[in-house]
């Protein structure tokens, strides 16, 4: 049965994704710098570069982001409490 209109083929979607690592690319350039030979002790600079040194976890019982939330946790129970005594729900 042919039909009165055309349908439309549908269009193909063809992407090649492309990664760029600037990282790498400042590794091989500094490689290129100061020989192969360094390569070991360059990489090494640079890991010390981006190593994280802000503290963002506390040594302890509890860490900033868990004492915060036993702080909030403890107001509301303090909050609830006190609006439950006012309204004579508790005894």
């Amino acid at each position: 049965m042919k039909s009165f209109f055309k349908l439309q083929k549908s269009k193909k979607f063809s992407y090649t994704p492309r990664y760029y690592d600037e990282r790498k690319e400042r590794l091989d350039n500094l490689k290129k710098q100061y020989g192969d030979d360094s390569s070991k002790s360059v990489e090494m600079r640079m890991k010390g570069k981006f190593k994280r040194t802000s503290g963002h976890s506390v040594p302890g019982l509890f860490s900033n982001a868990s004492l915060r939330t036993f702080l909030i946790l403890g107001v509301l129970f303090l909050v609830v409490y006190y609006l439950l005594r006012k309204y004579d729900f508790i005894f």
